[in-house]
């Protein structure tokens, strides 16, 4: 069999084409997110199939009434590959790629129809169709961090691909005098070879992209309460055995709060239950509100929740326990047209030689939770105080 740059795109185009429908079976598995993204890339995946299996019919040098929709299949192309990646990072919709496929069209009604000048058409459409491949490299590299491998094939075979675009176009502008033809016919090939790999190393490499992003939220998922988006009871298990061992190294002190809404069922009795997560939603933010960067809040389950203050001894703590209090306290909240006033009682429990584990500190922590409840509810308790069965007020001074 011939073996020649037709037949090559006519597999590559057969291969894209099982490519894409193999992946449109896969996004159905994953998130609606991801899988929507998915789409638009396959989208843009067909397009280059359409793209590089015509000149396989007609030719790689069409009649120049093809040429304009092929151009303009071919910029679209990876206009809908950049569109897919800026989905994939959450920016909004650029209508750059959009102005770019113009312009190569434009050139190419120009230069193919009217004037007919391939020499021109060539040198002018490569830097639009470079700019295009660029533009996909950069959304996927582009303020990103950590950068994956996959990140890396997938930019770095789409920068080689416009870099060679540009080089073959700055040939052509040149013309056979300065520049041999030897030179310009493997520029020629080398384009078409990395436009047929392209396609499947690509999607290979945006394929790898989205699993990373799986990955990444199943082990989110895994840390977070997925009601409120804070830590879990997991989690601050893990976090909490970091800070000892980093209090126990420094001999700085670490507090834990425990954290319950008062007569929390009154609001789900009453207004049910998606209310009650959305009051729980809102009552996050009042406290995140009230807390330093470094300060942890998890969800221990229902409506309590549990805040790890590392460098805080225990009066500091009932400080930042208090003003946790008052700020809830101070700030209705607004769900499905009920304005609610919460309450909450705290406990304060500090590490000391007496509970160094996790376990112990929220047994304190969860005492002085009970104190507080027993004293009246919306105040604030601590461990040492709980133990001789004083509780503070609202109105109480804070030690």
């Amino acid at each position: 069999m011939h073996f020649d740059i037709s037949t090559a795109l006519t597999l590559t185009s057969l291969l894209t084409l099982a490519v894409g429908a193999s992946l449109r079976f896969a996004a159905s598995r994953y998130p609606p997110e991801l899988r929507a993204t998915m789409r638009v890339w396959i989208g843009g995946l067909f397009l280059q199939a359409a793209a590089l299996f015509a000149p396989a019919l007609v030719g790689t040098s069409p009649e120049p009434i093809l040429v304009v929709p092929l151009n303009f299949i071919y910029a679209l192309a990876y206009a809908e590959m950049g569109r897919a990646v800026n989905l994939f990072t959450g920016r909004p919709r650029s209508y750059f790629g959009l102005v770019l496929v113009a312009i190569v069209t434009l050139v190419s009604i120009l230069l193919a129809l009217v004037w007919q000048d391939d020499r021109w058409r060539v040198a002018l459409n490569s830097v639009p169709l470079a700019l295009l491949e660029y533009s996909v490299a950069h959304a996927i590299l582009r303020d990103r961090t950590p950068l994956r491998p996959a990140d890396y094939l997938t930019g770095a075979l789409f920068v080689a691909c416009a870099s060679l675009a540009l080089s073959r176009g700055f040939v052509v502008f040149l013309g056979p005098a300065i520049v041999p033809h030897e030179t310009y016919v493997m520029l020629t090939n080398l384009v078409y070879v990395f436009s047929s790999v392209l396609p499947m190393i690509g999607t290979i490499g945006f394929v790898l992209m989205c699993g990373d992003r799986l990955n990444d939220d199943l082990a989110r998922l895994a840390m977070v309460d997925p009601l409120t988006g804070v830590y879990n009871r997991r989690t601050l298990a893990g976090l909490a055995a970091t800070a000892m061992e980093e209090s126990a190294v420094t001999g700085k002190p670490l507090s834990l709060l425990a954290l319950d809404v008062d007569h929390f069922k009154r609001i789900n009795d009453e207004f049910g239950h998606d209310v009650g997560d959305e009051t729980l939603c809102g009552l996050v933010g009042l406290i995140q509100e009230s807390l330093h960067p470094e300060q942890i809040l998890c969800r221990l389950g229902g409506e309590e929740f549990a805040i790890l203050a590392a460098g805080l001894g225990e009066a500091e703590a009932c400080l930042t326990a208090e003003r946790v209090r008052r700020h809830v306290a101070a700030s209705p909240l607004s769900v499905a047209g009920n304005d609610l006033s919460l309450r909450v009682s705290i406990g304060v429990a500090t590490l000391n030689a007496g509970n160094g584990d996790l376990t112990s500190l929220l047994r304190d922590a969860d005492r002085a939770l009970y104190s507080a409840k027993r004293a009246g509810r919306d105040r604030v308790a601590a461990a040492s105080h709980a133990a001789a069965g004083v509780a503070f007020s609202p109105a109480s001074p804070l030690p």
